[in-house]
């Protein structure tokens, strides 16, 4: 058997070895596998007709559209919502351990995106494409746990060969200059924060296996039941004078919240829903790397640049004065509510693009597409004009300090344009990560950030002074061109042929002979 992959997952030819899942007995031709109610009525869009093209914006069939895009989006938004909610209240937990401990914060998390959450992130963003074209595309519904275990083969590759970085980070630091103490409790702390990001990677790998499915609720109860013992250990660990292992309590936060979403959706998988779709664990995972290792790489890539971008404005300002550097830590918590809706879009985008391309409905895809973006967009820009317009009083929100409230009333307005701009980028890449084109994304953000983004920022800063407001003009610019290119990509999609690369890309794999 072989599969179709390129970058995109398009040109190459990688085999495919058999399920080897002796519990489940083979059938001749292909596997019948009865799905639960979410995924079935997900998988129901195989017997569907396409639309007609004259017919593609009726009002009846925008409407069911719409219906389906929000009821898939809105539990996505509420599940993102997590890290918010754990950050939140750990970060006053650790304020109270001193100055030293929050910078120490900070620095862990710019370190292990860039060195840890970048490159393993992709590995799942692959499972977002390959999942959904696979679930209504492959007459096997259990291609999707192949995959699914092929990306924890590559995690658990790729952590192989960076965990060197996190346990020898407290000498990088001091090498490119960062304070003793900092140095050495971001140095502790990254040793065992590897395997909460570990956790919380195979946690996010699940949740993609079963939106691929249509499956959302999962991710909504696992909130629900999660949080408040993450919450409890927040207390024991960082807070209870009695019970507090000091900063590092944190990194143990952060493992105790990925073992238990972790142990939360195997267990849901294993007995309520999505277990159809898994087949079993087989050596099968073990080949066949190739074509998901490329779109995981261009994943990320995604994910790097997108980071290192934010990043970009966190380290300009470190040569700017303290209120400028306080107004900026308030501005990226601005800047971040939008990704939560805008991840929201993307995934629901990407999940039913993929479920269309894999029915042969190109012109039910497109318009998910029309749809995704006018709510989207719209979406967007009254979350902007509202807070440009309560600006001032946002501003008094976060801050007793006049200057510092004058500085935020002042920039507000280039975050919102941010936000507007990201969030709606957001939901462009889940429409292309529905086709496989994480490689087109990849080069799209390399593009605007080294070639606007980076080179706008200099001139704005070094050239006009125009200090913060100048490294946002280099952001906010560099990622309008991001959002253009992909909206060019998407508008020239020719949606027949794509629907025949998936089905080129999992016609060798509709049919797994089983031993």
């Amino acid at each position: 058997m072989a599969i179709s992959a390129d970058v995109d997952g398009r040109q190459d030819q990688d085999t495919i070895q058999p399920l080897l899942v002796p519990s489940v007995p083979p059938a001749a031709d292909s596997i019948s596998v009865e799905l639960g109610s979410e995924g079935a009525a997900n998988a129901s869009t195989t017997a569907e007709a396409d639309l007609d093209i004259d017919e593609l914006l009726h009002c009846s069939n925008v409407k069911s559209e719409s219906k389906l895009l929000l009821q898939s989006a809105l539990p996505i938004i509420m599940s993102t919502t997590t890290q918010l909610l754990i950050m939140l209240p750990m970060m006053s937990a650790v304020g109270g351990l001193g100055t030293a401990a929050l910078a120490s914060m900070n620095l862990v998390s710019i370190y292990a995106g860039l060195c840890g959450i970048a490159p393993l992130s992709g590995m799942a963003m692959a499972l977002d494409s390959l999942c959904s074209q696979a679930f209504t595309a492959a007459k096997d519904k259990r291609m999707l746990g192949l995959y699914l275990q092929r990306v924890f083969v590559l995690i658990v590759g790729i952590e192989a060969v960076i965990y060197p970085l996190w346990w020898n980070a407290q000498p990088i630091f001091k090498h490119i200059g960062v304070p003793d103490e900092i140095a050495r409790i971001a140095g502790q702390m990254l040793r065992l924060y590897f395997f909460g990001v570990g956790a919380l990677l195979v946690y996010e790998c699940l949740k993609s296996y079963l939106f691929a499915q249509g499956i959302r609720r999962a991710a909504v109860i696992g909130q629900a039941c999660c949080l408040p013992l993450i919450w409890l250990s927040i207390w024991l660990l960082i807070s209870n004078d009695a019970t507090s292992l000091g900063i590092l309590g944190v990194p143990s936060v952060i493992i105790v919240a990925g073992l238990c979403f972790g142990i939360f959706s195997f267990v849901f998988i294993a007995r309520v829903d999505g277990y159809q779709c898994w087949g079993g664990w087989s050596r099968a995972a073990f080949s066949g790397l190739w074509p998901v290792f490329k779109l995981g790489i261009a994943g990320s890539t995604i994910t790097f640049f997108e980071m290192i971008s934010l990043h970009m404005i966190d380290l300009g300002v470190l040569f700017l004065d303290a209120p400028t550097m306080a107004a900026q830590a308030i501005l990226a918590v601005l800047l971040s509510g939008t990704s939560y809706f805008g991840t929201g879009f993307a995934i629901a985008a990407c999940n039913r693009v993929g479920n269309m391309l894999g029915s042969q409905l190109p012109n039910k895809a497109l318009l998910t597409v029309y749809v995704t973006l006018s709510i989207a967009f719209s979406t967007f820009a009254v979350l902007c004009g509202v807070v440009v317009a309560n600006r001032e009083a946002i501003a008094g929100l976060f801050s007793d300090d006049a200057k510092v409230v004058a500085i935020l009333s002042a920039h507000i307005p280039w975050a919102a344009v941010g936000g507007t701009v990201q969030g709606a980028s957001m939901a462009l890449s889940g429409i292309l990560r529905g086709q496989g084109r994480q490689s087109l994304i990849a080069r799209i953000r390399i593009a605007s950030f080294a070639g606007i983004a980076l080179p706008l920022s200099v001139v704005a800063v070094v050239g006009f002074k125009w200090q913060l407001a100048g490294l946002w003009f280099g952001y906010v610019s560099g990622a309008a061109v991001s959002m253009c290119g992909q909206i060019y990509a998407v508008l020239t999609t020719d949606w027949n042929n794509e629907v025949e690369l998936c089905q080129h890309r999992i016609l060798h794999v509709n049919t797994i002979t089983l031993e």
